[in-house]
C-alpha cells in the first residue's frame, strides 16, 4: 500500500494510503482523545471527541472517519479544540445521570477519565435528568440506558463481530436508547449473552450482573488463559483479586475469536454445584462418609490390587495433557490395565476411521483445515451439528461469513433450531440416511460437471455409479431439487467448507466422515494440503487426549468390575451415568457434587479449571498453555500428585514424563 506523508503537529509523519487521520495519530504516539472509536470496529464519529483541526478546512473534524492524504497539515492540540472537546464532555454529562459514586463502573470508566482529563469540575449547562428504563431480566447483563452516551460501540460490535445484529438505537432525540430486537428486554430477545457489548461500552451502560462492584481492573491481578469448555481454544483475560475471580474478558474483543459466548464470559462465574473438598469413602451403612486421604488410598489400593483387565479408566477431555499422560500412565503401568478411553473417544474412532478410509496416509486430524477458513468461506455446509450450542465461537464465524461475506449456508440437521435465521438450504433426511444424502451430492457434482476432474478417481466413480438422485430421494425423504441446489450452491463455490459434529461422530459410522471428505475433495475445497473440512470437538482438550493415544481402543465392557473417572470439573451424561451404575467398584475424581460422586464407592477431590495448569491442543492442532489462576481451597491436590501418591499404595513411582 502506497505510503504518504502529513505533518501534525508541526512534525513530518508516515502512514498508509487508506488509513485515517487518527490510525496514523496512533501509530505514531501522537495521543488523542476517543470515546466511540474502539480498534477493531468501523467509526461513526459520533461522539466528536477526536476532532482535529486540518488546514484548509473550515471547521473541526473527525480524525477517526477523515481520510488521510499526502501532504495534509493536521493540529490536534490547540487550545480552541480543548475547548471545543471540554464543552462536548459537559453537554455529554447532562444529557444523563452520570452519577459516578453509584456506578459499578466507576475506576474503569473512559468517560470519567475523560472528565479527570479535562478537568471537568463543574458543568455550565442544565442537566436534563431523564427517567429512562433499566433491563434487569438478563441472567449475565444489564442495560442502564440512564448512562448510556449513544457512542455506538455496543451496537457495531453486536453486528460486525459478535454478528447478531440484537442492538440497535431506539426512539428520538433525549429518548434515544439501545434496544435489542422490537425493543425486546434483552433475555427475549436473539442475543448469544456473548458479553462482547459489556466488553465493549465505554462507561457503565452495559455491566455483567456477575462481576457487579467485584473491583476494577486496576485492582486485580490479570492472567491470560485459555476456556476450559470447548474445543475452540479461546483466550481468557481472568481478572483477580483476593483469589477470587472478578471478571473474565476477551483479551482481543475484535479479534478471531474475541467476542467469547457466554460459556467462557460468564457460565465459569457461575457455578453452583456443592464443592467436593474432602476424600468420601462409602462406609459399611452404604453412605458416602468423609475420610482422610490415606483412607481413600487404602480403600482404592485394596480394590483395585489384582483387577488389572477388569479395571478400567475414563477421563474427561477437559484435563491438561500432563495430567492425560500420567493417568495413562497410571492405568497402563500401575493398575496394568489396556482399558482406556476418553469421555468423547468414541467421537475420535469414528473420525480418524472415516478419514483413515477416505486417504491413509497418516495425516490424520492434519487434513482438516484451520477455523479461520470459516469466515473466509462463500459456501458452508454444516452437517450433523449444531455449532451455536456446542461450539459457539465456530457459530459466531459462521455468521459473520453469511452476514458480513454473503457465504451460502446449507444445513443437514434434524432441527430447523440450527442457524435458523441465517440458512439458504435445510435438508433434513431420514434417520439412518445421511450417508446416501452425501453421496447423492457427490454424485450430483460428478453429473453436473462441477467436480475437478483430476479428483474423480475411478474407484469413487465406480463406488457412485449405483446412485440414482431419484433413489436418493426416496432413501432421504429429500426432493430431488432441492439436493441439486444444495450440490450446485456447494460445487460452485470457490472456497467451501464443512463442518460437521456428534450428529455423525456418534453413528458409529466412519463411511459418513469418508463421504463429507469425499465431497469436499471432488468439489477441490482446499486450502493449501487441507481439506476445508472441520469436525467440532465439544471438549477444550479433546485433540490432545487423542493425539496421546487415549482414545485409540476404547473399553471392552464385558467383565469390567472397576472404573476410575477422572471427572474433575466436567459432567458425566446419561449414557455415562447408566453405564457407571453396573460397575462394582468406582472412584470417581470430581471437583463437584454430582449423580456421578453419589453413585461413586470413593471419591477424589479434585481442582477446578482455575485452579490447575497445563498443556492444551486445539480444535486447529495449536498448543495453548492453560495457567493457574487461583489457589485451590486447603487440603486439595493436584490431580497428578494424586496419581502419584495412589501408585506409591500400589507399589509404584509413579512420575510426570
Amino acid at each position: 500500500m502506497k505510503e504518504i506523508t502529513l505533518t501534525i503537529n508541526d512534525k513530518q509523519v508516515k502512514g498508509k494510503e487508506g488509513d485515517t487521520i487518527l490510525e496514523i495519530c496512533q501509530a505514531n504516539g501522537i495521543d488523542v482523545p476517543t470515546l466511540c472509536h474502539l480498534d477493531g470496529l468501523s467509526d461513526v464519529g459520533a461522539c466528536r471527541m477526536c476532532v482535529v483541526e486540518i488546514e484548509g478546512e473550515r471547521k473541526p473534524v473527525p480524525s477517526c472517519t477523515y481520510p488521510a492524504r499526502d501532504g495534509l497539515v493536521v493540529k490536534t492540540n490547540t487550545e480552541q479544540l480543548e475547548k471545543y472537546r471540554r464543552q462536548i464532555l459537559e453537554l455529554l454529562f447532562t444529557e444523563r445521570n452520570h452519577f459516578c459514586m453509584f456506578c459499578e463502573q466507576s475506576g474503569d470508566c473512559e468517560l470519567q477519565k475523560l472528565a479527570y482529563r479535562y478537568q471537568m469540575d463543574n458543568v455550565r449547562y442544565p442537566y436534563t435528568f431523564p427517567s429512562l428504563p433499566v433491563d434487569s431480566l438478563s441472567d449475565y447483563l444489564v442495560i442502564e440506558h440512564n448512562r448510556c452516551v449513544l457512542c455506538g460501540r455496543c451496537i457495531r460490535v453486536c453486528s460486525e463481530i459478535a454478528a447478531t445484529y440484537t442492538l440497535d438505537f431506539g426512539g428520538r432525540g433525549w429518548g434515544t436508547t439501545v434496544v435489542a430486537d422490537l425493543e425486546q428486554p434483552v433475555s427475549e430477545s436473539t442475543c448469544t449473552s456473548c458479553g462482547a457489548c459489556v466488553q465493549a461500552c465505554p462507561t457503565g451502560a452495559i455491566f455483567s450482573k456477575l462481576s457487579l462492584y467485584r473491583g476494577i481492573p486496576s485492582d486485580c491481578q490479570q492472567i491470560t488463559t485459555v476456556c476450559p469448555v470447548c474445543g475452540v481454544g479461546c483466550e481468557l483475560n481472568v481478572l483477580v483479586k483476593d483469589n477470587n475471580i472478578v471478571s473474565i474478558e476477551a483479551p482481543e474483543l475484535t479479534g478471531l475469536k474475541g467476542p467469547l459466548c457466554k460459556q467462557g464470559r460468564f457460565e465459569l462465574l457461575r457455578e453452583t454445584r456443592p464443592r467436593i473438598t474432602s476424600p468420601l469413602v462409602r462406609g459399611k451403612k452404604g453412605e458416602l462418609e468423609e475420610g482422610t486421604w490415606d483412607k481413600a488410598a487404602e480403600v482404592i489400593a485394596e480394590s483395585v490390587r489384582g483387577l488389572k483387565d477388569s479395571f478400567a479408566g475414563i477421563v474427561s477431555p477437559r484435563m491438561p495433557n500432563e495430567t492425560l499422560s500420567l493417568f495413562h500412565k497410571f492405568i497402563r503401568e500401575v493398575v496394568g490395565s489396556d482399558l482406556i478411553d476418553t469421555m468423547d473417544g468414541e467421537n475420535y474412532r469414528v473420525t480418524s476411521e472415516g478419514i483413515r478410509q477416505f486417504q491413509d496416509n497418516g495425516k490424520g486430524l492434519d487434513i482438516e483445515c484451520l477455523i479461520e477458513e470459516i469466515i473466509e468461506a462463500d459456501c458452508i455446509l454444516v452437517a450433523g451439528a449444531d455449532p451455536e450450542k456446542t461450539n459457539p465461537i465456530i457459530g459466531n464465524l459462521v455468521r459473520r461469513a453469511v452476514s458480513q461475506r454473503g457465504a451460502k449456508l446449507i444445513v443437514i440437521h434434524p432441527s430447523r433450531n440450527v442457524f435458523p435465521l441465517w440458512t439458504d438450504l435445510w435438508l433434513k433426511p431420514r434417520e439412518g440416511s445421511e450417508g446416501d444424502l452425501l453421496n447423492g451430492l457427490a454424485k450430483n457434482l460428478i453429473d453436473t460437471g462441477l467436480a475437478v476432474p483430476q479428483k474423480a478417481g475411478t474407484k469413487l466413480i465406480e463406488s457412485l455409479s449405483q446412485c440414482d438422485t431419484g433413489e436418493v430421494g426416496r432413501a432421504t425423504g429429500i426432493d430431488e431439487e432441492s439436493l441439486k441446489l444444495a450440490a450446485k450452491m456447494y460445487g460452485q463455490a470457490e472456497r467451501g467448507v464443512i463442518i460437521y459434529g456428534e450428529g455423525l461422530m456418534q453413528s458409529n459410522n466412519p463411511s459418513l466422515i469418508t463421504s463429507l471428505l469425499n465431497l469436499a475433495d471432488l468439489a477441490g475445497n482446499q486450502a493449501g494440503d487441507r481439506l476445508r473440512v472441520i469436525s467440532l470437538k465439544t471438549s477444550a482438550n479433546s485433540r490432545g487426549g487423542w493425539e496421546l493415544g487415549l482414545a485409540a481402543r476404547g473399553i471392552t465392557r464385558n467383565g469390567l468390575k472397576g472404573l476410575y473417572l477422572l471427572l474433575s470439573d466436567d459432567q458425566a451424561d446419561e449414557e455415562l451415568l447408566d453405564w457407571l451404575r453396573g460397575i462394582d467398584f468406582l472412584v470417581v475424581q470430581a471437583s463437584y457434587q454430582s449423580p456421578a460422586t453419589s453413585i461413586a464407592d470413593v471419591v477424589l477431590p479434585s481442582p477446578i479449571w482455575a485452579e490447575r495448569e497445563g498443556k492444551y491442543v486445539n480444535m486447529d492442532g495449536s498448543a495453548l498453555q492453560l495457567k493457574q489462576v487461583l489457589q485451590p481451597p486447603e487440603g486439595i491436590l493436584q490431580d497428578q500428585e494424586i496419581l502419584i501418591q495412589l501408585s506409591k499404595k500400589l507399589g509404584h513411582e509413579l512420575s510426570p514424563s
